[in-house]
Order: structure tokens, then sequence, then C-alpha cells
């Protein structure tokens, strides 16, 4: 499968969920097990189980465009398709034939998806619901998607931590600012407190004051 359409199904997976981007190889080889799946199933029941090309285009499987279902029936009756899929299936014995097997065998006859295109899906279709993608993905370690999520999640706290730390110095300067105003504005309309007198007393010398001028 190309890498642009991986890229797509992966941002998809990104903005419905909160993973980590260590997570990616992990999830699309979920992804690309459950494309070779699908299409395995496709030819089990929309191709195998009918006698005739007839009965077989009588019906379009769901979420595969006609014109390419035509075109797909026509390539698996092919004689040198049928061989190949006997030939592989023949390397075995019937007890060795597991699901994954016979996964191989339709990769091999198929072959890999072409490039701009997801094979029997047609044009048009969203990311969410293709699944695909090359096999081989390697596995990943579950302390190594934990490690990226403790990452992530510590880089979070500590931008939160900058971000309130921030905003309290901004509160304390303001505070700061507001406290020397009012100073100002109590020095300069002459009702300073003096921390040796009461307020009675700051009055009757007030008066006092007046009765002399």
């Amino acid at each position: 499968m190309p890498d642009h359409i991986l890229d797509d199904i992966w941002k998809d997976v990104q903005d419905n969920t909160d993973v980590p981007d260590a997570y990616r190889p992990h999830c699309l080889k979920i992804v690309g097990n459950r494309w070779r799946d699908w299409k395995c199933r496709l030819k089990k029941e929309w191709y195998d189980k009918y006698e005739t090309n007839e009965e077989r285009l009588a019906i379009t499987p769901p979420q595969v465009p006609t014109d390419q279902w035509k075109i797909l029936v026509k390539y698996w009756g092919l004689p040198n398709v049928k061989n190949q899929f006997n030939q592989y299936l023949e390397e075995r014995e019937e007890y060795e034939q597991d699901k994954d097997y016979r996964e191989e065998v339709f990769t091999k006859v198929m072959g890999p998806d072409g490039h701009g295109r997801v094979r029997m899906y047609g044009t048009g279709i969203t990311p969410s619901q293709v699944f695909g993608q090359s096999s081989r993905v390697p596995d990943i370690d579950e302390n190594n998607i934990r490690e990226e999520l403790e990452r992530q999640y510590q880089s979070q706290i500590d931008d939160l931590k900058s971000h309130y730390e921030s905003k309290l110095g901004d509160l304390q300067s303001k505070y700061e600012d507001l406290s020397s105003q009012i100073h100002v504005m109590k020095a300069h309309v002459g009702f300073q407190a003096n921390p040796t007198e009461s307020g009675s007393e700051q009055m009757h010398q007030a008066c006092t004051n007046e009765d002399l001028v």
C-alpha cells in the first residue's frame, strides 16, 4: 500500500485518539492484518462459493466499486491465476494451511497494491474505511510505548506548570503595582495612617492647626 495512504490512516487515528508516535508501527500492523483478512474473506464469500461468473457478478460486494469487481472476477477466473492459487496451496498439506499461509498465497498471486490506489476499494474511500499496510512491520516493545507516553505527559505537565507560573508572576506584579498606587493616593490626600496616633488624635490635630491659622 502506498506510503501516503498509510500516513492518512495514521493521521485519522491521531485525530480521534490520544496515542504517542511510538504506537504507529504497532497500529499499522493491526490495520494491515485486518486488510489482508478482508481481501481473503472477499474471495471466499463472494467468489469461491459461486459456480459461475454470472452468479458472482449478480451482486457486488459492499465497499467494492462495481467496475473493479467485474475486473477482479475476470482476473480470478484466468487459468494461470487459478493454477497459481492451487500450486501454492498444494505446497503444504491441508493441516498445515493456516490462515496466515492462505493470506500469503493471496498476496503472492494478487501482488502488492499499486501506488495511488487501494486494490478493490476504488477512489474516494476515506482512510478510516480502509484497513491496510505493507507487511513486515516490526513489532514494538510495550516498554517503548509506556516510555513515550510518560515523556509526552511529562512534557504536558511541564508546559502547564510553566504557564501557571507565568500567570502567577503576572498577578504578583499587578498586585504590587496596585498596592503602590494605593499608597501614593493615600499620601496625596493626607490620610496616610501614622502608627503612633489614633484616627481621633489625627482629626483633633488637624482642627487645632486650623484654629492657629
